[in-house]
């Protein structure tokens, strides 16, 4: 059964958020320290598939969890969410996939932990035997946790059936691992750093990250678009290209806010709108994210992005 008017098979990871913010200015090395701690599910893949549901896409996530509590239990959370979730892998060799970040107390990412090996069950030999959900996407969505192996399985896949690709670089290292496949690109959503690992060079102004852009685009992608946080964004196509601000809020959490624009460009790019409305539909879930504290803001809706753009 259909739930949305436009398909999407997202592929990627899935797992436990756990974020730490210190209660004090001062942090106190090898002692406990207050803080607030919170947890919710995550994965770059997993916030994907919940920002496209929520804003009315027929959602196929392939990922991977261990056979363990917090497997299971984010499983149910997805089903409630009306996200298939029947080609995901469920390992008895790795735990679920969980991301520990702490902060500073200004909001600040400070530094983060991952634990993703579960997403190496992610297999070429899995992903072949789900060509068929591939054939019948309207898009598909993907995160560089994947592995090399099956990087090259659904990119040959998705070229095979036509189908396209949008793509969130995940990290500046990982970003590396779709370098190759720039060419089958329809969409790509890096940050300033993810973008330098892209290209190779460093991009320290809105001249270098405009022309950074554009060479994505020279090498096949058809939209690239950088984020640069409250800067907005610069995206390029082969006919123009342009920076968009951010939209002011009031900052509550960061964490998704690129996996939300991400998801909204891809929807926006289904709906047949102009790359740049595409975009500013982007930035409109960021700015959304941004203001709520939850990973994937549970209010969510096209109409709430469009009502978010009306000046």
């Amino acid at each position: 059964m259909r739930y949305g008017e436009h398909r999407v098979l997202v592929v990627g990871a899935a797992g436990l958020d756990l974020k730490v913010r210190p209660s004090t200015s001062v942090v106190e090395p090898a002692r406990s320290n207050p803080g607030v701690i919170r947890w919710g599910w995550g994965g770059v893949a997993r916030n994907i598939a919940e920002n496209l549901v929520r804003l009315g896409a027929d959602v196929h996530l392939i990922s991977a969890v261990g056979d363990d509590w917090w497997g299971r239990a984010l499983l149910r959370q997805l089903r409630d969410l009306r996200i298939d979730v029947e080609s995901c892998v469920i390992s008895d060799e790795h735990p679920t996939a969980s991301y520990v970040a702490l902060y500073h107390k200004d909001k600040r990412l400070w530094v983060a932990f991952d634990d993703m090996a579960v997403i190496q069950q992610i297999t070429p030999g899995h992903l072949n035997r789900l060509r068929r959900q591939v054939r019948e996407a309207d898009m598909i969505c993907i995160d560089a946790n994947l592995s090399a192996p099956a990087l090259k399985t659904l990119f040959r896949l998705a070229e095979a059936y036509h189908v396209p690709v949008c793509a969130d670089p995940t990290t500046a290292l990982l970003a590396r691992r779709l370098h190759p496949y720039l060419p089958q690109i329809t969409a790509i959503t890096p940050d300033r750093d993810e973008a330098e690992a892209l290209v190779g060079s460093e991009l320290d102004n809105q001249e270098t990250i405009t022309a950074a852009a554009r060479r994505l685009v020279q090498t096949g992608v058809e939209l690239a678009i950088v984020t640069l946080g409250a800067q907005g964004c610069i995206y390029a196509t082969s006919e123009e290209s342009g920076r968009i601000p951010a939209l002011p809020v009031d900052v509550v959490d960061l964490t998704g806010v690129g996996d939300a624009l991400t998801a909204a460009v891809a929807y926006g790019l289904m709906e047949d709108v102009s790359p740049e409305e595409a975009v500013r539909l982007g930035m409109a879930a960021a700015a959304q994210t941004i203001s709520c504290r939850d990973t994937v803001c549970p209010e969510l809706t096209l109409e709430l992005l469009y009502d978010r753009l009306v000046v």
